[in-house]
């Protein structure tokens, strides 16, 4: 029998292990405040038009209802999630600290087709802004990679960054050069730019959005002198210098707060979504050519739905990460099971209860 391609079902022990998993990571997400909610599979297209880049529009599945709208299935949650919060919060509920597991479906690129639907888990932090903010859901997320227990590579960004870097340019040439930087086309990006920055500067933008290292790597990078002064103060101004200061600052705090995952700052992370407006992190699993979590803030997006509150979150594909994990035991199926074999089905009832009631797992 033939099935739609690009669509999942999993069973049995497989099934099992996803539903502790899905259990475990709710249940951490509840321990740091974080209350769920659930999303519709399917809204209105003409709400969300304005905020979908043409080159995703293509991804996402749309239907016409009875009444002739036109609908969009769930393609991702925190767009669903902003317009929810912005029909149901006031000032009065900020901050709101929200979690979620759900499917999401879109279509993939000619050349994966292999999945359509996917199963995010993840959380947002709303109207809790700047610093603080950025702090508590990146620690979070290092208790998230903890709990896992994977082999993850943390990439730090900022779109904010970009944003200042390249103010001068129109939305379609900043397009390209995101499309660019993203796949790390840098000499392209060179070429691109020389026409609007010239030469030098193309190449100096080329340079800073290639970076990935430490904090004492950036700074080091930021102290190189121009004109005499600071290298990116003098050819991007001091607003993107400080957009590099403050990344260094959140590193230099996640040291002391002992962060465990294996962490880089990566300017070329400069935001999977078209909202973002602050940082933007992925995490990379080993083996892996693209990001199992996505994450960053995205300040301007509930205005658009009612509420202007900042806001940061991040998601994980989690059926994707499922088979990287460590100890998986700790989810699996018991082990023990005890069968009642007895004639009399409501003798076998009884005793299969008081070993249930003890934690045991009984068949009939």
């Amino acid at each position: 029998m033939k099935i739609p391609q690009g669509s999942e079902s999993f069973f049995f022990e497989e099934a099992y292990i996803h539903r502790k998993l899905t259990e475990a990571i709710q249940n951490l997400f509840n321990s740091w405040g974080y209350l769920p909610v659930e999303t519709p599979v399917f809204d209105l297209f003409d709400v969300y038009r304005t905020l979908i880049p043409e080159s995703d529009a293509d991804k996402i599945y749309r239907l016409i209802d009875r009444e002739g709208d036109l609908l969009m299935l769930r393609s991702d949650i925190t767009l669903f999630l902003a317009r929810q919060m912005g029909l149901i919060l006031s000032d009065k509920d900020l901050p709101a600290r929200i979690c979620y597991s759900d499917s999401i479906l879109r279509h993939q690129n000619s050349d994966d087709i292999s999945h359509n639907e996917f199963f995010q888990s993840g959380i947002e932090l709303v109207g809790k802004a700047g610093f603080s903010g950025d702090m508590e859901v990146l620690l979070l997320l290092n208790k998230v990679i903890e709990l896992l227990d994977i082999k993850a590579e943390i990439h730090l960004g900022s779109h904010a960054l970009f944003n200042q870097v390249f103010r001068t340019f129109s939305e379609q040439q900043k397009a390209e050069i995101l499309r660019m930087t993203e796949l790390r086309e840098f000499r392209a990006l060179t070429e691109y730019c020389s026409s609007v920055s010239g030469a030098q500067k193309a190449e100096a933008e080329a340079e800073l959005f290639s970076f990935i290292g430490s904090a004492d790597e950036l700074e080091t990078l930021m102290n190189v002198k121009s004109d005499g002064r600071e290298k990116i103060t003098g050819l991007f101004g001091e607003d993107a210098a400080g957009e590099l200061k403050y990344l260094i600052k959140i590193a230099r705090n996640l040291e002391k707060a002992g962060f465990t995952g294996n962490f880089q700052i990566d300017l070329s992370e400069v935001g999977s979504q078209a909202y973002h407006t602050g940082i933007v992190f992925q995490v990379y699993m080993h083996g892996m050519d693209s990001a199992v979590i996505s994450g960053g803030r995205y300040d301007g997006l509930l205005s658009k739905f009612g509420i202007d509150a900042p806001s940061v979150g991040f998601s994980l594909l989690q059926r994707k990460i499922e088979p990287g994990i460590g100890s998986k035991e700790r989810f699996s199926k018991p082990a023990d099971v005890t069968e009642i074999n007895d004639k009399d089905i409501i003798n076998a009832f009884n005793k299969a209860e008081k070993l249930r009631n003890e934690g045991k797992t009984v068949t009939l």
